[in-house]
């Protein structure tokens, strides 16, 4: 079972993963060699479904050795650039870009759905605060990423809709009994994030403008 511990920037992820879960995949270094975010939206969307695959490789060793992975962070990151586009701070370049790369590698198994994606919500006043108190990390556009929270919200819901039960609010004592994994034909299955896109666009909703227009 591969399970994702998702929520916003300084929500407390990495703090956890890194108590409980020491083998865990980890998330993103900041030192990372990556391409602005705003530079040429094919290569951002080359290098970052690159690492997402890399992401999920490390995910399936761990599982198969212990049985159990634990992720800081979705490796299947589509929501990132969708909500950047759909809060208005980015065009919708990226995103399409990226969903077309996602669904071939979901496609060819080289990247998956988890099993189950724990959420922890943090009110925004207490997400400044822990930010401003962290001494040991640059948080770059952090007031972006919290502005990004509603659409991640609204993601993960359509993934619920689409793997019903599979995402549920983070408990304080971090209990994962009674979690199932997906069917395996569901893990590698590209019509089903079809569907999660197809359910965004019946909707109608709105992006905000893109404040770069």
């Amino acid at each position: 079972m591969i399970v994702a511990i998702e929520g916003p920037s300084a929500a407390g992820k990495t703090t956890w993963c890194r108590a409980h879960f020491p083998h865990h995949v980890p998330e993103t270094p900041q030192s990372i060699a990556a391409p602005d975010l705003f530079a040429d939206p094919g290569e951002v969307a080359r290098f970052w479904v690159d690492h997402a695959i890399h992401n999920w490789t490390n995910a399936l060793h761990i599982e198969r050795r212990c049985g159990l992975a634990l992720c800081d962070g979705d490796p299947l990151h589509l929501y990132f650039s969708w909500a950047l586009w759909r809060s208005g701070a980015m065009d919708r370049n990226l995103f399409d870009n990226e969903a077309g790369l996602y669904r071939n590698a979901i496609a060819n198994h080289q990247i998956g759905f988890v099993d189950h994606v724990l959420w922890i919500e943090v009110p925004k006043g207490e997400l400044r605060r822990r930010a401003q108190a962290d001494a040991s990390r640059r948080r770059k556009r952090h007031e972006t990423y919290l502005a990004l929270v509603p659409w991640m919200t609204k993601w993960f819901e359509a993934r619920d809709s689409v793997f019903p039960g599979t995402v549920t609010a983070f408990k304080d004592d971090g209990c994962l009994e009674g979690l199932e994994a997906l069917p395996e034909s569901k893990r590698y299955e590209p019509r089903l994030l079809d569907r999660m896109l197809a359910g965004f666009e019946s909707r109608h909703d709105e992006p905000a403008a893109y404040i770069g227009a």
